[in-house]
């Protein structure tokens, strides 16, 4: 049998034997290759199991003056031996208890798994424990045809790896959602601000970045002032984690936008955003070079979106005032005459001439749903928007299906385009 070393065909083997054996096998005649997949099974006194023995998940008792004729592959399962195993005995994060008189003719391997063992049990080849398994002893079990020949490879590091990459993506995906649920202004103030000045965006990206690295340098040198570099270090570690989740949150809003064509949740938005948003910069990984660029780049964007709007807590481009929730709105002409119906805040002032209030709604860039809502209700020019807003907040909201999370866009909106709302 030749020797088989990657982890690939491991679980390649876990799935064909998922497949081939999905019933309780315990009842099958003693011959050939059997395997156990979460059910238990007794290998009964004086009986011989002619072939292999793998155990999935399982229960297996293997009474005194049994044998197992072949190789035994333990994945998880709860083993006792008090017979022979002629071939090796691997296992692979599982408990094995090995009898008094349990015989094992072949190795024993027993990465990240528990071996009790009686003084008297007897193993005649090799016993590994360690995190590097010598392959080169091992014959994997059931894979017999066709020969494999690999490079050496170590099976539970890779397998570590791959649980620390899904429990990563499950709390970016965690935190995506806890930060949509207590800061949605907040996030939404940091993706306008991308959209209005991406490369100024980038821009003090860059320069914070910079500014650690070569001011963290020169502080260093103080030792006294090594727990303010630290401090540092953790702000821009934040920053670029708050930016990152909400570069995903505005992936996931125009996946909604653009392809589905519809809006979702923030919370859903966010959470979809960033699994892709993830998925995307584990897969440009892999690309040498330039695919660790692009994912630097990234994360270039996102602190400096948290850098130039205050973690979310100021919009960029800054504005000359900074009003309260309830702002004057500017209008084009005139002065609107105060009413009951009329917010008492609201005044009238010139247009800022940077910007045409002739321009269609869609150049807010206020996603699909939104905008064929204002559309159908007659607002399909910046003009008509502030035309409603002049009416105070209920003209808007009176509009069906264009809620407070619509309206806060669309005043977020307004203001990147140099109007005080």
């Amino acid at each position: 049998m030749k020797k088989i070393q990657t982890l690939g065909l491991v679980l390649t083997l876990v799935v064909i034997l998922m497949l081939a054996f999905p019933a309780d096998v315990s009842a099958a005649p003693v011959q050939d290759d059997r395997t156990v997949f979460g059910s238990n099974y007794t290998l009964e006194s004086g009986r011989i199991l002619d072939g292999n023995l793998n155990v999935i998940g399982g229960v297996v008792d293997i009474e005194e003056d049994a044998a197992v004729s072949g190789d035994m592959f333990v994945l998880g399962g709860l083993v006792s031996i008090d017979g022979t195993i002629e071939g090796n005995l691997v296992v692979v994060g599982g408990t094995v208890t090995l009898e008094e008189n349990a015989v094992i003719e072949g190795d024993l391997i027993s990465p990240a798994s528990y071996i009790n063992r009686d003084p008297d049990a007897v193993i005649e080849g090799n016993q590994v424990e360690s995190w590097d398994i010598p392959w080169t002893e091992f014959d994997m079990p059931m894979i017999t045809r066709p020969p494999v020949h690999m490079t050496g490879m170590q099976i539970v590091p890779i397998i570590t790896r791959l649980g620390k990459a899904v429990v990563s993506m499950l709390v970016l995906l965690g935190l995506a959602a806890l930060m949509l649920l207590i800061m949605p202004k907040a996030t939404d103030t940091m993706t306008l601000a991308l959209l209005a000045k991406p490369w100024a965006v980038l821009g003090f990206g860059a320069l914070t970045a910079l500014v650690m690295v070569f001011g963290g340098i020169l502080l260093t040198l103080t030792i006294c002032l090594i727990p303010l570099v630290i401090l540092a270090g953790f702000a821009v570690a934040l920053g670029v984690l708050a930016g990152w989740l909400a570069l995903g949150y505005e992936l996931g809003k125009r996946m909604a936008s653009e392809i589905f064509k519809t809006e979702w949740h923030p919370v859903l938005s966010a959470v979809l955003g960033n699994l892709v948003l993830y998925l995307l910069a584990r897969g440009l990984g892999l690309i040498p070079c330039l695919g660790g660029f692009l994912v630097f780049v990234a994360m270039l964007f996102a602190l400096g979106m948290t850098v130039v709007t205050l973690f979310g807590a100021k919009p960029y481009p800054r504005t000359p005032d900074d009003p309260d929730e309830i702002e004057p709105v500017v209008l084009k002409t005139g002065e609107v005459p105060q009413t009951e119906e009329v917010d008492a805040n609201l005044r009238v002032e010139p247009a800022p001439e940077t910007v045409s209030l002739e321009h269609p709604i869609e150049d807010l860039n206020l996603g699909a749903r939104t905008t064929n809502i204002l559309k159908s209700a007659g607002v399909d020019t910046i003009e008509n928007a502030l035309d409603r807003l002049g009416q105070g907040h209920q003209a808007l909201l009176a509009i069906d299906g264009f809620g407070k999370k619509s309206l806060s866009d669309l005043k977020q909106a307004l203001k990147q385009n140099g109007y005080q709302v």
